[in-house]
């Protein structure tokens, strides 16, 4: 927001048209700023936490829905994580649901060798213009999430996630959402070094 109070009062009394034709676009402004979750001085305070994350396992899909009775603005997004046989979440894969608080995923049940692959998931919640929210809501406890099977005959190994946002490249930096810095720096390749001429 715009703080227009310390030198607005100033200019209505010099100058009353131009004083109201800025008191108007410094409102408007703001309404603008508001709608979109972002403040001209900084970050937005994250949401306040989601309240629950509900599970439906089925053959090679998971309904994931998300419970949040918070009072919210309309800007919220809505992130669910998945780790593959990780409970830790060290290299979550993201799912970015928008403003929804549902989603099918189609997931396979299994590997490229045929066994059952587990799945742990988290939720939590980021404005545009705020970190997301830190206290992510776990299916099970933060600390002993629960597993969650698929019984369909669809075989994949899932490639390592590349994480979200501004988050780092190798996806190691989960719950990051949108990200947690405004520009992240490319990341450069490693190339091997170039053959010797002899």
């Amino acid at each position: 927001m715009i703080d227009s109070s310390q030198f607005l009062k100033q200019i209505k009394n010099r100058d009353p048209h131009l004083g109201m034709l800025l008191e108007q676009w410094f409102d408007a402004v703001n309404v603008s700023l508001n709608h979109l979750g972002v403040d001209t001085k900084g970050k937005v305070q994250p949401p306040p936490p989601i309240q629950g994350l509900n599970i439906s396992p089925g053959s090679d899909h998971v309904h994931v829905t998300i419970n949040d009775n918070s009072q919210v603005n309309k800007n919220i997004q809505y992130f669910v994580e998945y780790s593959v046989n990780d409970p830790s979440f060290t290299q979550p894969h993201v799912e970015h649901l928008g403003a929804s608080r549902g989603r099918v995923l189609a997931l396979p049940a299994k590997d490229s060798h045929g066994t059952v692959q587990n799945y742990y998931f988290r939720a939590y919640s980021q404005y545009l213009g705020s970190d997301p929210q830190t206290k992510q809501i776990y299916y099970g406890t933060k600390y002993t999430p629960t597993a969650v099977n698929l019984t369909g005959g669809s075989t994949l190994s899932l490639l390592p996630s590349q994480g979200s946002g501004t988050g780092r490249a190798d996806g190691t930096q989960g719950g990051a959402g949108l990200g947690l810095v405004l520009n992240r720096a490319a990341v450069a390749q490693k190339r091997p070094p170039a053959p010797k001429v002899a």
